[in-house]
């Protein structure tokens, strides 16, 4: 088993500007789900009471019972990208958890939230913020 769980202590979505590697994979998922996805990346942010050190063994991040595939560290925590604003619909309010196996579950006591600013591929992108701004 991992060593102790992190402890999440604020969560934050927030929209940016897309990086090269960021656009094509909107461009891909675009194909696969046969919308136009607006070109923004949602960087999620988990500020983390203390940034774990890293082991051979880690957490599993899940928003209700979807597994997060991928998240990085930042200074305050984690993030992960979403690229497409109907993950938000689909997973409001969906509790932010970690599990060492995908069975056993430990609760943040948060839940997802959305970006105040959601464009859609229908509407001009208005000015984002770079990630590293985001980021800090």
């Amino acid at each position: 088993m991992p060593s102790t769980p992190p402890r999440a202590v604020a969560v934050e979505a927030a929209a940016s500007q897309p990086t090269d590697a960021d656009n094509a994979a909107i461009t891909r998922l675009s194909q696969a789900t046969g919308r136009d996805l607006p070109p923004v990346a949602y960087l999620v942010k988990i500020q983390l009471e203390t940034v774990p050190e890293a082991t051979s063994s880690g957490w599993a991040l899940y928003v209700g019972n979807f597994r997060i595939p991928k998240y990085w560290e930042y200074k305050d925590g984690i993030y992960f990208k979403v690229y497409d604003p109907q993950f938000f619909t689909d997973h409001a309010g969906g509790a932010l958890r970690f599990s060492p196996d995908g069975t056993e579950f430990i609760e943040t006591g948060l839940v997802l939230t959305s970006p105040e600013i959601l464009p859609s591929a229908a509407t001009e992108t208005p000015d984002l913020p770079q990630q590293r701004d985001i980021l800090g």
